[in-house]
């Protein structure tokens, strides 16, 4: 689950190593930290990621019981909006900005 948080591999090569042991959990295996999602946004920033590789990161994050959320309510709204464009706002350079600003300002 470390390689889905940090992004290590192909979201769909991951996702299929977790497969195995379904979504469905009684405690967190792992948690997803502020830094998680400003590395991902800075590899966004950088050119390294493409916007569907993010929404996808995002999803993958999203449909997992067994992932807890450091600073719930931040987490879970950045995890939201990556995951849902259509129902948020579309991921561009402007809201990764935002983004990872709000993420840094959570931080310190």
């Amino acid at each position: 689950m470390a390689e889905l948080l940090h992004f290590r591999r192909p979201v769909a090569e991951v996702a299929r190593d977790l497969a195995a042991f379904g979504w469905d959990s009684d405690e967190d295996l792992i948690t997803l930290e502020p830094v998680h999602a400003f590395a991902v946004l800075i590899r966004f920033l950088a050119g390294e990621l493409s916007v569907t590789d993010v929404e996808d990161w995002a999803n993958a994050i999203e449909c997992r019981e067994d992932i807890g959320l450091d600073q719930e309510s931040l987490m879970a709204s950045v995890v939201f909006e990556l995951a849902n464009p259509l129902i948020t706002r579309p991921l561009t350079r402007q809201s990764a900005t935002d983004l990872v600003s709000k993420l840094k300002e959570a931080a310190t």
